[in-house]
């Protein structure tokens, strides 16, 4: 018996490679006429052609990061792995290593050779910010079970004319116009550095138009789009929901617009754009009284200046009215109860450089500030102002591995006049493909 199953064994594993090539054989080619069957035999079916590669074929290239970050916090934060704000109650320090922020996406290229014409590219990402599997207030061995999140989805046809100049049409779920700069981080990316303290950033469903065109030695970019409404509102007053905010209950979208020109001469360079966001919100008023009907607005100017091969300087600007929520800035926007609801003026920007004496050595620095009207901002639990400074020393090991040291200090002033600090050291890893 033993003998016929190592018999058995053996012709198993001859027969299988036998099978693999079999499949992996190619068909044979058609016999010539004088060689196929006399008539009414079987006729063999051909094999098949193989297809050319179609015209409007899209290219699919993946990308993203592996990032593993390690968080100490001096003193106590409102989130242990971000330094938004420091908590106005002081619970003393706190380490936590994270690796949520790591992203993964895809670029889509193709074009579109049967109707338009145009040039076509998408891009699809995620992240794993979008909470934990056990809530808010569970064991932290369920903390870092972090869940994806999308973060952009969208598609873009482009028509390129022979001047130069171009005309695209964005549809699906991508950054706003205004305030469109991040500052360089390994350490605070997916929250990036200077959120809530001057750096605005939305992602939203939207359509964009966007025309570039170049006068001489300068480019200009164009660019106007309408945007689902969104805001922080979280007030149980009224039928809101995540889908039913005040800005979709006004029947308008946010409409935004960007305008912008660039240059580079030789090693410098660089852009300066100024950007706007309108809104409608109409708060709905659960007791059938008086529904408040408000215009927000942000105006945004931003600039990356390449100074030289060795230094590059980048910031923005903003104010506005009642809106600087829809952009997660952290300050209340709309103030008042219902019925007698208004609009909170604000403003921030920040600031950063970063000195590069070797491709493989960077040095960062930077602050960032955003503050509401004081007569407005009232409360133990409502953030007047909060501020952050920056530094960080970043080594590019190769095209795939950057790792970095980053530090920086909060203050954050509340609306009953109480103002606390703290600070945060990072150790962060990242790895790229």
């Amino acid at each position: 018996m033993k003998a016929f199953k190592k018999l058995l064994a053996a012709g198993l594993a001859l027969a299988l490679p036998i099978s693999a090539l079999a499949q992996a054989t190619p068909a044979e080619p058609a016999k010539p006429a004088e060689q196929m069957p006399p008539a009414g035999a079987p006729v063999p079916e051909k094999a098949a052609a193989a297809k050319p590669p179609a015209d409007d074929a899209v290219k699919v290239t993946p990308y993203g990061f592996v990032l593993l970050n390690a968080f100490y916090d001096f003193d106590t934060f409102a989130t242990k792995d971000y330094p938004g704000a420091v908590s106005a109650t002081d619970f003393g320090e706190a380490i936590l290593m994270s690796a949520r922020q790591s992203r993964f996406g895809v670029r889509l290229a193709g074009k579109d050779t049967k109707l338009t014409g145009a040039d076509l590219s998408g891009v699809i990402e995620f992240d794993f910010k979008a909470g934990h599997l056990a809530g808010a207030n569970a064991a932290t061995t369920n903390w870092y079970n972090g869940l994806m999140r999308l973060r952009l989805a969208a598609g873009t046809a482009t028509w390129k004319f022979e001047n130069g100049s171009s005309f695209a049409v964005l549809f699906g779920q991508e950054y706003g116009l205004v305030n469109p700069l991040f500052a360089e981080s390994l350490a605070w990316v997916a929250d990036p550095l200077f959120w809530q303290a001057g750096n605005l950033w939305r992602r939203s469903p939207q359509v964009r138009l966007t025309f570039n065109g170049k006068v001489g030695d300068l480019g200009f970019i164009l660019q106007g789009a309408a945007l689902s409404p969104a805001e922080g509102f979280t007030d149980g007053d009224g039928p809101h929901a995540t889908d039913f905010g005040p800005g979709n209950a006004s029947g308008v979208p946010d409409l935004e617009a960007r305008a912008a020109i660039n240059a580079k001469f030789g090693d410098s360079g660089g852009t300066v754009g100024a950007s706007y966001h309108a809104e409608q919100r109409k708060f709905l008023n659960a007791t059938g009284g008086t529904d408040d009907e408000l215009d927000t607005w942000l105006f945004g100017v931003d600039a990356e200046v390449n100074i030289t091969q060795f230094l590059t300087a980048k910031g923005e600007y903003y104010t506005g009215s009642g809106a600087s929520d829809t952009y997660n800035a952290p300050d209340p926007s709309i103030t008042g109860a219902a019925g007698s609801r208004d609009t909170l003026d604000t403003t921030g920007y920040w600031a950063q450089a970063i000195v590069k004496p070797v491709p493989y050595f960077w040095l960062t620095g930077g602050y960032g500030s955003a503050e509401g009207d004081e007569d407005d901002v009232t409360g133990a639990a409502n953030r007047e102002k909060n501020t952050q400074l920056a530094f960080g020393a970043i080594v590019n090991a190769g095209k795939s591995w950057r790792f970095g040291v980053e530090w920086i200090q909060v203050e954050t002033t509340y609306g009953d006049g109480n103002e606390v600090d703290g600070s945060q050291l990072a150790i962060s890893s990242m790895f790229r493909f």
